[in-house]
């Protein structure tokens, strides 16, 4: 396909929807993992404002928008007429960071990013469809080699292939690496990289939360399952006999109110180390509730949260 060509309408609503999706998680809700957020951030609570933001001093903004200018020109962004920056603490996500947004000069938004206090991406997006570039990448694996460049190049953390979709109509591509801990999952953490079908950077996320101390002794895989055994005969109780326990694996989590409507309302801005276990039900219980996740302390076997899918 000629690079010049436009893509197709449905080709562009869906790059559109990517597009959104992206900006959702990493503009509105903030999920990449900031500086763990302090008293500017309490935890969010049910009907409260999500995030509150207010101006930089000057001194620091210098210094935020020297190190954003670099990191801009490694992401291959336009310069921008002006740009603006704020420091924002998100109390969904529990991070907080500092926001540069380009501006043209009529004042429109271009491209944003957003720094950690240490001075590193946590996010950066391009507005706008950018139909016109360069010669198309030749497929999925030359789109995983660009996307590897562009890691390397912003100093992330990040260790063999990534997973490569493919947009629809050649609407360009996203590279994606888990966050893995002594080889232990990160839920919910990683690296995302949308390129354009030249290989220009799109979007970039990277998730990297704080993680707790991990616990001196853990249950073994054993002693998981039969906690997780208890823990749904006390949730459910005489349903208990429906529903048993499929598999439980080791992961970071965040803990949550799924069980406890006490807990506050946002996940823990710090992850736990938990046996995930998997429970699926079966008989009438199956009618309404087809699976429950336990988040269970990976050291003690205390309930830290989880799900259920109806």
């Amino acid at each position: 396909m000629d690079a010049r060509t436009p893509f197709s309408i449905a080709g562009r609503r869906a790059r559109l929807a990517a597009a959104l999706a992206v900006a959702a998680a990493t503009l509105v809700l903030g999920l990449p993992g900031g500086t763990p957020a302090g008293d500017a951030a309490d935890r969010y609570v049910a009907g409260g404002p999500v995030e509150a933001r207010e101006p930089v001093l000057p001194d620091r903004a210098a210094a935020v928008l020297a190190t954003a200018a670099g990191l801009r020109a490694r992401l291959g962004l336009a310069a921008p007429a002006s740009s603006r920056v704020e420091h924002v603490a998100d109390r969904l996500g529990g991070a907080e960071y500092d926001e540069v947004r380009g501006l043209d000069r009529e004042g429109r938004a271009i491209h944003l990013q957003r720094l950690d206090a240490r001075g590193r991406l946590v996010a950066a997006v391009t507005f706008g469809w950018q139909v016109n570039g360069g010669r198309p990448l030749a497929g999925g694996a030359a789109a995983a080699a660009r996307a590897r460049r562009v890691a390397d190049d912003l100093a992330f953390a990040v260790t063999g292939a990534p997973d490569v979709v493919a947009a629809p109509d050649d609407g360009g591509w996203t590279a994606s690496w888990p966050r893995l801990v002594d080889g232990i999952p990160v839920v919910g953490d990683g690296t995302r990289i949308e390129l354009w079908p030249d290989g220009r950077v799109h979007a970039v996320v990277r998730t990297e939360r704080e993680l707790a101390a991990r616990p001196a002794t853990l249950l073994d895989e054993r002693a998981a399952r039969a906690r997780a055994t208890t823990t749904l005969a006390g949730l459910f109780g005489s349903a208990a006999a429906e529903i048993a326990v499929a598999r439980v694996t080791l992961a970071w989590i965040a803990p949550n109110d799924a069980f406890d409507p006490t807990a506050p309302d946002a996940p823990g801005s710090t992850l736990r180390l938990a046996w995930v276990a998997e429970a699926r039900t079966t008989g009438a219980l199956a009618e309404s509730l087809r699976a429950v996740k336990l988040f269970l302390d990976a050291g003690t076997g205390t309930l830290l949260g989880g799900d259920v899918l109806r």
